[in-house]
């Protein structure tokens, strides 16, 4: 069985990517499954997908543990401890990362076991759908092809099945193929191992006991904690303030919704990035256009 681990941010096409992933198998003759595991279920956010191939019967149910192939959207997830994307990969895992970055430089980087494939998806997504953010049919072609099992046709006639499920038809669809043939015709298949075939053994069934809706409900006392959960690893864009433009109108701590923009005591806009989610409302609403919007992975400046 070949079992794979698709990772991205909500908004990225993660759970889209496995589906075309998995119909795709299915067109080949496969036993396919496929489905995704919500976190906050917010544009930004860490999510998984997970997609198991066979030629015979699934019998597996549940998350991936130990994934033959990993397929990262988003290379800053390497860098956040809860997404954690690389648990449970091990020497013979191959690794698959969205990134400009050469293999060795990540294998260097993150201690990697081996080294991986690498492919600039987003820039072949801004080139094809002129929307760097729209990785679905891109992550799925780039897993197709390490895997070697599935053939283009019919990696091409999965991507129209789900894309024109979605209401994605015209040109829209024909700008999604010929992305897909790209990075089809780009990458060569990898070879995965097989791993020992785990056996199967049932769980003993749990009785649940049922109380009262006094003793179950949750009587919370302790202080808030919000501020604990610093949110800025959900950023895909990072804001940059420009002081020599700023006139310290005040308008992007008026506009945040998170209250992530304080005035410190110049009356300077200062920006916590431990929580700023990259929403960018700051850059759209500033007047002056002195808040600069940067790629996450590409900001070379400290925070200011």
């Amino acid at each position: 069985m070949l079992r794979i681990r698709l990772h991205g941010r909500g908004g990225q096409g993660i759970k889209t990517a496995s589906q075309i992933l998995g119909t795709a198998a299915f067109l080949s003759g496969y036993q396919a499954q496929d489905f995704p595991l919500y976190g906050a279920e917010r544009r930004g956010a860490p999510i998984i997908a997970f997609s198991r191939i066979n030629s015979d019967p699934i019998l597996e149910r549940g998350p991936i543990l130990l994934p033959d192939l990993l397929l990262i959207a988003d290379e800053t997830l390497l860098e956040d401890a809860q997404a954690a994307p690389l648990c449970g990969s091990d020497s013979e895992t191959v690794v698959f990362v969205n990134s400009a970055k050469t293999p060795e430089n990540l294998k260097e980087k993150f201690s990697l076991p081996s080294l991986p494939v690498t492919c600039k998806l987003t820039e072949l997504c801004l080139k094809h759908l002129k929307n760097g953010m729209l990785r679905s049919t891109a992550l799925a072609a780039a897993g197709v092809r390490l895997t070697g099992l599935i053939p283009f046709e019919n990696l091409m006639e999965s991507v129209e099945i789900e894309l024109e499920a979605m209401g994605i038809t015209g040109q829209p669809l024909k700008n999604n193929l010929e992305l897909a043939q790209e990075i089809f015709e780009k990458l060569n298949p990898r070879t995965i191992k097989d791993r020992e075939e785990r056996p199967l053994s049932p769980t003993k069934l749990m009785i649940m006991e049922q109380r009262d809706v006094k003793d179950a409900a949750p009587f919370i006392t302790a202080t808030g904690n919000m501020a604990q959960r610093k949110t800025g690893n959900w950023r895909i864009h990072r804001p940059e303030i420009d002081y020599g433009e700023c006139n310290h109108c005040m308008i992007c701590y008026a506009r945040c919704p998170e209250g992530v923009i304080t005035m410190d005591t110049e009356g300077k806009p200062v920006i916590d990035y431990d929580h700023c989610k990259g929403c960018m409302i700051c850059a759209q609403e500033c007047p002056k256009h002195s808040i600069k919007t940067l790629w996450e992975m590409d900001h070379e400046l400290e925070p200011q």
